[in-house]
């Protein structure tokens, strides 16, 4: 467009304009920092979009330095490189580190090897994979558990850093009682409040919101605060799950915790040995003992669907008459083979009468037993005998050589008995993201059935390696999804790269799941006809109509969730604005008749969903009924742009459809976060923890710490305070011995930052970003690497 670089002075140039790249854009803009965006292809929707919110394009091919040069590359702040193949993307690389040497770039690289030696070879080069990077936030989605992220704090580049393997949790939960959050919750971080009955969330509530009964609450916490809050043990394992994973979506190389069962400090939860309560150590004894339990169990019930499996109707039907000729025959000859046989010995019984029948129908015979002097009745019985006998037999061979080299092949191409496992995840789309999501379900224990449309996908030998089973076929049909065992599975993910495909299959997938549950007519489906009937004659005229639910969709008083406008039948429970589905979830106390469990667990279907347009994520969950509709560029995006800005992205994860970022921010000399108390920055986010800059901790600091509460002399591990106290954590001292910086998890609202200090941050992204361009300085110039 002929623009010179001074036009675009402090701007960030995006090169490919699809939805990663759109994605970045509208955080940039929602932060104040200008974009440019450098693009050759035609998308008129998208360019729409640009003009709207106006934004430059320069309407040529990152690949030509010309292009870049109008775009403004010696000015700009970064440039990032986000196209769909990895080739164009490098060859960007590669003509802008020849243009400006001193710009950091920032590329969208999946292919593991070759990000790590463009990496090495270009000091200024940052690669990100988004499969990588959004790949845990749909692993979580996918796992049934009050922990919905959990990340660990590393330590920063520069190994200064205190509280380093530190494992934070964000917990969902629902408020107990009336009370001042403070007072239920102490210290922990409010992350969102969404009331009973309300649609909309409110986003980082204060400490001092009034919060009651039914209203959901979504907190943060360090790992030892919420056990110490009553975390369930098995929640302690899910998040040490997903707190396995680093900030780019690998998984971490950091040690695993190991706790002793000796000592009773019961604040640490890091990377280190640490010392737990003799009570914990019991509470995670028995844990994993209930868990070896239900592994055993798990594996006895997948052997027997193992062999029903194998022996399909066709071969139970063999079998039956294998054996049905085996036991008339043995009686028959038990009967009537010694008198019409002269030859028979006298001591002929029902032993001797199976054995014949057996050598008989599988054609060996020794000589011992035999027709030859028998009655011609008996003869011509014998005759039908080896010929019927060897038939059948022949049949069932047949059927036995089938399995055996069905499974050979099957392993040999990577595919497997899917309908043998229950309570399993099915994972749709097998790209760079269902990878990800594959890999960190697998490590977090789940089993897994994934379906692929594609026999020549080039992840389908990952799959074959890890030993997943593999169901080629669409996704959206109905048999496909029988053969994946949608009627038994516990979560369905849509991970495909096409989002009307991906909505068409959980639709299809929970037609297909209650129609497979729907009770066939019988006496069983009258007597429970009967009960329904008492039921809504003993609950009066308001349950025998069952036309609407409460009035403020609470629900009724035989334990049905009701909802305005929805159908309110016992039994099920309503979805706001979708009609009730048979089927989806079944009366505890009539597990066998609802027809809506799961191997008798009773639990729906939870259904994870990839979304593209990441606006469109909540009004997908809300009318269709979607438990989680997540975008995976909307969770990648804030890690490209942390590269490119210079600041450090811990994590990133939804709550309330909303992407939410945890940032560590060093505070810079003139910034606009030196001076003012954190109370009147008002900046929408909450601040975890602060870490004083040594040069900068003066009296008033250390009058802070020693009333909150009681550190380590040696610098190392100090002890956290007393419940209701705030508490200083003691960080790795220094290379003498002296104390090193601490990182105080309950800053208060009077806390002043001063240049140096190290702020760990969460918030929805535009706040975050929003954060960092103000602690930027005024007279910015292009970051060096």
């Amino acid at each position: 467009m002929g623009a010179t670089g001074s036009a675009h002075a402090d701007h960030v140039i995006v090169c490919g304009l699809n939805d990663l790249g759109l994605s970045i854009v509208e955080q940039l803009d929602a932060a104040g920092v200008r974009a440019v965006v450098v693009d050759d292809h035609e998308a008129p929707g998208l360019r729409r979009r640009l003009e709207r919110m106006g934004v430059t394009l320069v309407p040529e091919s990152g690949r030509l330095s010309e292009s870049l040069h109008d775009a403004g590359l010696g000015t700009a702040l970064a440039l990032i490189t986000c196209h769909d193949r990895d080739l164009e993307n490098l060859q960007i690389c590669l003509v802008a580190a020849d243009s400006a040497p001193r710009t950091r770039i920032v590329a969208s690289i999946s292919n593991v090897g070759l990000g790590e030696q463009l990496q090495d070879a270009f000091a200024q080069v940052r690669v990100r994979s988004v499969g990588d990077l959004a790949g845990p936030g749909f692993v979580e989605a996918c796992v049934r558990s009050t922990v919905i992220h959990a990340f660990t704090l590393d330590a920063p580049a520069d190994g200064t850093g205190a509280g380093a393997g530190e494992i934070f949790a964000v917990v969902d939960e629902e408020a107990p009682t009336e009370a001042p959050f403070r007072a239920l919750y102490g210290d922990l971080t409010p992350v969102a409040l969404r009331r009973a009955g309300e649609r909309l969330a409110e986003l980082c509530p204060p400490r001092d919101v009034i919060v009651a009964p039914g209203d959901r609450l979504v907190v943060m916490g360090r790992l030892a605060e919420l056990r110490a809050g009553g975390l369930a043990v098995d929640d302690v394992h899910d998040a040490r799950v997903f707190a396995s994973f680093t900030a780019d979506g690998r998984p971490s190389t950091a040690a695993t915790p190991t706790i002793s069962p000796v000592g009773a400090a019961a604040a640490a939860a890091g990377g280190t040995s640490v010392e737990a309560p003799a009570g914990l150590w019991s509470g995670l004894r028995a844990a994993r003992l209930r868990r070896a339990g239900r592994v055993r169990l798990r594996r006895l019930r997948e052997l027997f669907a193992t062999v029903r499996a194998e022996l399909d109707r066709p071969f139970r039907r063999a079998l039956a008459v294998v054996t049905t000729v085996m036991v008339v025959s043995t009686v028959v000859l038990t009967l009537t083979y010694q008198d019409n046989n002269p030859a028979a010995p006298e001591s002929f019984d029902a032993l001797d009468a199976l054995y014949l029948t057996v050598e008989t129908m599988v054609t060996v015979g020794f000589g011992d037993y035999n027709f030859g002097a028998a009655d011609a009745w008996l003869q011509a019985y014998g005759v039908c005998l080896m010929l019927f006998g060897a038939l059948s037999v022949a049949v069932v061979y047949a059927f036995i050589t089938n399995v055996i080299i069905s499974r050979r092949l099957e392993r040999s191409f990577g595919l497997g008995q899917a309908s043998t496992v229950r309570k399993h995840v099915i994972l749709c789309g097998l790209g760079s993201v269902g990878l990800a999501t594959m890999e960190g379900l697998l490590r977090a224990g789940e089993q897994i059935v994934v379906i692929e449309r594609d026999v020549n996908n080039r992840y389908l030998p990952v799959a074959r390696e890890r030993g997943v089973p593999v169901v080629v076929g669409d996704a959206t049909v109905r048999s496909t999804l029988l053969e994946a065992g949608v009627a038994h599975a516990a979560t369905i993910a849509a991970m495909t790269s096409d989002g009307h495909a991906n909505l068409e299959t959980v639709l299809s997938a929970r037609e297909t799941r209650a129609s497979a549950h729907r009770p066939r007519p019988g006496r069983r489906t009258r007597r429970t006809e009967g009960r329904r009937r008492l039921a809504l004659r003993m609950n009066g005229t308001a349950g025998a109509t069952g036309a609407t639910g409460d009035a403020d969709g609470t629900g009724d008083a035989d334990g049905t969730a009701g909802d305005p406008g929805t159908a309110a039948v016992p039994g099920t429970t309503a979805v706001p604005g979708t009609a009730d589905i048979p089927g989806t979830t079944g009366d505890a106390g009539d597990a066998g008749d609802a027809g809506g469990e799961v191997a008798g667990s009773g639990a729906q279907l939870r259904i994870v969903m990839r979304v593209f347009d990441a606006t469109m994520a909540d009004e997908v969950e809300r009318r269709f009924g979607i438990h989680t509709a997540r975008s995976a560029t909307a969770l990648a995006a804030p890690h490209f742009l942390a590269a490119a800005m210079g600041h450090e992205v811990i994590s990133a994860f939804y709550v309330e459809g909303t992407p939410f970022l945890v940032a560590r921010l060093t505070i810079r000399a003139g910034g606009g976060l030196v001076g003012p108390a954190l109370a009147e920055l008002a900046t929408g986010t909450r601040v975890l923890a602060v870490t004083r800059c040594q040069s900068s901790e003066g009296p008033q600091d250390e009058a802070q710490g020693t009333a909150a509460g009681t550190t380590d002399t040696a610098g190392s591990a100090g002890a956290v305070g007393s419940s209701g106290t705030a508490g200083v954590a003691g960080a790795a001292g220094s290379a003498d011995g002296g104390p090193g910086p601490t990182a105080d998890y309950r800053p208060g609202r009077h806390t002043r930052l001063q240049p140096g200090d190290e702020l760990l941050v969460v918030g929805p992204v535009t706040r975050i970003i929003g954060m960092v361009r103000r602690n930027q300085l005024a007279g910015h110039t292009p970051a060096q690497p």
